[in-house]
């Protein structure tokens, strides 16, 4: 008798097994949608879809403009390789809004990706530096450099107007932190500080401004409207994950020209982008998208 009750008792826990596997595959298959890979500077981790680490997101339903506008907001600095790639496409999103005035400029020469997972090469990017905006829409925009460019052989940076500062350790991003809150509402302000500093890059313990050599405020783009915040940091990778290093490559094919930033710029304006770079006009084309989002 007891042998058939532990028989019994058996089989019904067998009954249990295919529920158990239906449940678990069901967990994965809701789960997957909301990761996918992303090599960036953390190595082969992977990103949350609604954490704005190289690529758009959604972090916000709140508006921070004003009533029925919608604000984009540039924060870089000069001699940044990500913002240089971030230019292009900014530049062709916001031209659909009003007249845009720009310096074409080159980045530091530094480490950048050009495929992945982890292929780099040394380069600079071409790009542009946003002086002013004039809107003939409800679209504003507003750019704020923190640095100049920054010179790793001395532990120096300079300043957009030329002041030469050093850096140790971390002070950097503590420089830029005072500026920004001096010169940002304190909405971009405490973003960049949540997901910048007090929120882990995938794969590591820290901000990702902690992970720069030197430590440094990322590049990032805010856009927000009555439908919400959306906020990318470094480049877009879901449009190109190479997107600085194909833009450096094309650049030294030129060996650097110093007027190619300018030759690229006029290329845009003819409608004729080449077909090596198309995929700044892909940029363009997703940046006006989360504007029209927004509104």
């Amino acid at each position: 008798m007891a042998k058939r009750k532990k028989k019994e008792s058996n089989e019904s826990k067998l009954l249990y097994i295919p529920f158990i596997a239906l449940v678990v595959v069901l967990i994965v298959f809701l789960m997957l949608p909301m990761i996918h890979p992303n090599s960036g500077s953390s190595g082969n981790s992977v990103v949350n879809a609604q954490e704005p680490f190289f690529q758009f997101a959604k972090v916000s339903s709140q508006d921070y403009a004003p009533p029925g506008k919608v604000e984009v907001y540039l924060v870089s600095w000069v001699g940044c390789p990500y913002g240089a790639s971030d230019s292009w496409g900014l530049y062709i999103a916001l031209s659909h809004y009003g007249v845009v005035n720009v310096t074409p400029n080159y980045s530091d020469l530094e480490q950048i990706p050009i495929s992945a997972p982890d292929n780099t090469i040394s380069g600079k990017v071409p790009g542009l530096i946003f002086n002013s905006f004039n809107p003939n829409s409800s679209v504003e925009f507003h750019s704020i450099y923190l640095l100049g460019r920054i010179y790793t052989s001395n532990s120096s940076a300079s300043l957009p107007n030329g002041t030469i500062i050093t850096y140790s350790g971390n002070s950097l991003v503590n420089f830029e932190l005072n500026e920004l809150q001096k010169l940002a509402p304190s909405w971009v302000y405490n973003l960049i500080y949540q997901y910048q500093i007090t929120t882990p890059f995938p794969g590591h313990n820290e901000g990702i401004a902690y992970l720069g050599n030197p430590p440094h405020i990322v590049s990032t783009i805010i856009i927000t409207g009555p439908h919400g915040t959306w906020m990318i940091m470094g480049y877009d990778q879901q449009v190109n994950y190479g997107m600085p290093g194909l833009l450096a490559q094309y650049a030294a094919d030129y060996n650097y020209n110093s007027q190619l930033p300018a030759m690229i710029l006029q290329d845009i304006k003819n409608g004729n982008i080449p077909s090596q770079i198309s995929f700044i006009q892909t940029e363009g084309n997703q940046i006006i998208q989360i504007i029209q989002e927004a509104m």
